[in-house]
């Protein structure tokens, strides 16, 4: 009883220290984002945050990073508006009319645009991240999908007024 007590200690703390890394890099990323920097280069230092604030408990492989822009903060998560037509189910089915959002010219459940942003605008940084069991034991009763526990990190920002035209970053 006291090793199997013992190796879930470790299992829980394991999860709960990863979770705690993610959110502070989720948190660390955005933090950079907001600064106006080149979106190319800022999407990699992004990443690279994310990466070293982990210190190697996520497999950034296998972790899925979303930096979504939002008209708005009340939006983050909400669905491209649609028009409910026969048979009306309240979801979308296709050939119903909707306003595409994020203009990748397909009805999405997330409106989301794949971006850093640009000034002023609202950015969801979200790490979606698997974490695998550390020893195997407690598999069945912890484990997801793949035995792993899906851990999730996101943090919502507004981007800072800067001046695109400068290319300094400062709004004069």
């Amino acid at each position: 009883m006291f090793v199997i007590t013992v190796l879930g200690i470790m299992e829980v703390g394991m999860i709960l220290s990863t979770e705690a890394l993610m959110e502070g890099a989720v948190r660390d990323a955005a933090r950079f984002g907001v600064t106006g920097q080149d979106e190319a280069e800022r999407l990699e230092i992004i990443e690279n945050i994310i990466s070293e604030r982990t210190i190697g408990l996520v497999d950034m492989d296998t972790a899925q990073i979303d930096v979504l822009t939002y008209g708005s903060f009340d939006v983050i998560g909400a669905p491209e508006p649609f028009v409910d037509s026969a048979p009306y189910n309240g979801v979308y089915d296709p050939g119903e009319t909707y306003s595409d959002i994020n203009s990748n010219g397909q009805w999405d459940p997330d409106q989301g645009l794949a971006s850093a942003g640009q000034s002023g605008e609202v950015v969801l940084y979200r790490v979606t991240y698997n974490a695998p069991s550390m020893t195997g034991f407690l598999d069945h009763l912890i484990g997801g999908e793949d035995n792993a526990v899906q851990l999730v990190a996101s943090i919502a920002v507004r981007n800072e007024p800067y001046d695109l035209e400068d290319g300094d970053g400062i709004v004069e």
